[in-house]
């Protein structure tokens, strides 16, 4: 059988089930969908988290050398 689908509806034909199926709209779909459709901002909040974890453990780190002083 031929792949189907319609992006109006969201309607996938499924092969295995032999029927069509609507496409579910949940949070997770709507959060991975915005991730695959902005690459550039996606990889700099990931950038800016990942930079600010390791800015307070290195803030926390030199803290604690100045406290054993």
């Amino acid at each position: 059988m031929e792949y189907a689908k319609d992006e109006i509806f969201n309607i996938k034909y499924n092969a295995k089930l032999d029927k069509l199926e609507v496409k579910s709209n949940t949070r997770l779909n709507r959060i991975w969908r915005g991730i695959k459709h902005h690459k550039l901002m996606t990889t700099a909040m990931l950038a800016f988290v990942i930079f600010s974890i390791i800015n307070v453990a290195m803030i926390w780190s030199f803290v604690n050398i100045l406290q054993n002083f």
